[in-house]
């Protein structure tokens, strides 16, 4: 089975042949867990999330297909390290995926005394953080000796294919963006560059179940969630560290998800379905209206289906382009206008137990930080709550991104006493 690459794969695809455009989740699990076992539940799921288990191809000129292999290669090796894990998670995500092979994900694992610890990695352009957390919850299912629904043909479908069609329906009326009419760059000639991996730094926090209760009930208090309420307190740390006197609006970013758009059976399987928004915020403000301004900010982007219709309208940018690679190069990096993306999974589907197998800790996705990005991750599973910040070490503020690390710390200690 195949597919035209969509223009969104495409460009991640591309630039993950330059640099570490993936995404990684550590997770330990109490039980028998073996490397045969583990490969048998991996194949159970090609047909299901058959996109981390496709590769590209060209067709006429340099346009590309997505090839979805009935027996797809798969990535799946025990590691013998003994350092830290959140050392050996680091050390996997910065993996160089063919995207001419395939796969898109690799799972790397350790022996512990009691079970295993599970280090996914993701390519981004296969797949966002909650198709992989849906993927990792049907890996244990099918290990722990249940079963997943999977399609008879592995096609897994673009984020424009699944959409509800009556959002398809609505989005075709609405006039094309501004940048859309505008004359691309010239192609820019390149040789391929090295690939290219930062050094990062990663850290990463935890709050008790305890602690995370408290959080989420000063958040519903409030009238707040829990995205506005923490995310306003870790704002508020970043301009105290970054923001300039007399200059004290920063701009908080974050995912948004498009799931509420798809098809429902779509809406658990992998695939990037997600986008991003921006809210200015001044924050010499209480954290009260730093919180409103971040709630209220989130939903108006997302009002009137705002958050999709760029993406939407990015569908078929590189049709009819005879080199798409070059003309992607051609394009500056996007500013980097924002403090850190903060990247909120929320509480994930993932159960206390599968069959034998008992799951300890979950922690990620971590994304990698490249471009002068920070991030900073979090999702709450089975009652406590879990936070990552990454950004690469030689960027002009990593000594202060190193003093917001402890100031997170300080938040999350404060919803412990």
């Amino acid at each position: 089975m195949r597919r035209k690459t969509s223009s969104l794969e495409r460009y991640m695809l591309f630039f993950g042949r330059q640099f570490p455009l993936n995404f990684g989740v550590k997770c330990a699990i109490e039980g028998p867990f073996n490397g045969r076992e583990g490969e048998r539940a991996l194949r159970a799921l090609v047909s299901r999330h058959a996109v981390l288990f496709s590769h590209q191809e060209y067709t006429q000129g340099k346009q590309m297909d997505m090839v979805f292999p009935e027996n797809p290669p798969i990535i799946l090796k025990e590691v013998f390290d003994t350092g830290p894990w959140a050392d050996v998670l680091l050390s996997r995500m910065t993996y160089e995926f063919n995207p001419f092979t395939g796969p898109l994900f690799s799972l790397d694992w350790r022996r512990t005394p009691k079970g295993a610890e599970l280090f996914f990695v993701f390519q981004h352009g296969a797949a966002d953080g909650i198709a992989a957390t849906w993927f990792i919850h049907d890996f244990l299912t099918v290990l722990g000796g249940g079963q997943v629904d999977a399609p008879a043909s592995p096609n897994m479908p673009t984020l424009y294919e699944a959409l509800k069609e009556e959002v398809t329906a609505e989005l075709l009326t609405r006039p094309e963006p501004d940048w859309k009419k505008e004359d691309p760059p010239p192609p820019k000639p390149f040789d391929m560059p090295p690939y290219t991996v930062p050094d990062f730094f990663l850290r990463f926090f935890t709050l008790s179940p305890a602690g995370t209760a408290r959080l989420a009930s000063e958040a519903k208090a409030a009238g707040q969630t829990v995205n506005s309420f923490l995310g306003a307190r870790v704002l508020k740390a970043s301009a105290d560290i970054f923001a300039s006197e007399g200059n004290t609006t920063r701009t908080f970013q974050c995912p948004v998800d498009f799931r509420q758009y798809l098809k429902e059976k779509y809406r658990s399987v992998n695939g990037v379905y997600n986008g991003i928004v921006k809210v200015p915020v001044d924050c010499s403000q209480d954290l009260a209206v730093i919180a409103e301004t971040i709630r209220a900010g989130v939903l108006a982007q997302r009002e009137g289906m705002k958050d999709v219709e760029e993406y939407f309208h990015f569908r078929d940018s590189f049709d009819n382009v005879a080199d798409p690679e070059s003309l992607m190069m051609g394009f500056p990096p996007d500013p980097m206008d924002y403090d850190f993306s903060f990247s909120n999974l929320g509480r994930t589907v993932l159960a206390p137990s599968y069959g034998p197998f008992v799951l300890q800790d979950f922690y990620g996705p971590v994304f990698t930080a490249v471009n002068g990005e920070t991030v900073i991750g979090l999702n709450t599973t089975n009652g406590s709550l879990r936070m990552s910040l990454i950004f690469d070490k030689k960027i002009d503020k990593a000594a202060g991104y190193l003093q917001l690390g402890n100031r997170i710390q300080e938040i999350f200690t404060s919803f412990e006493d």
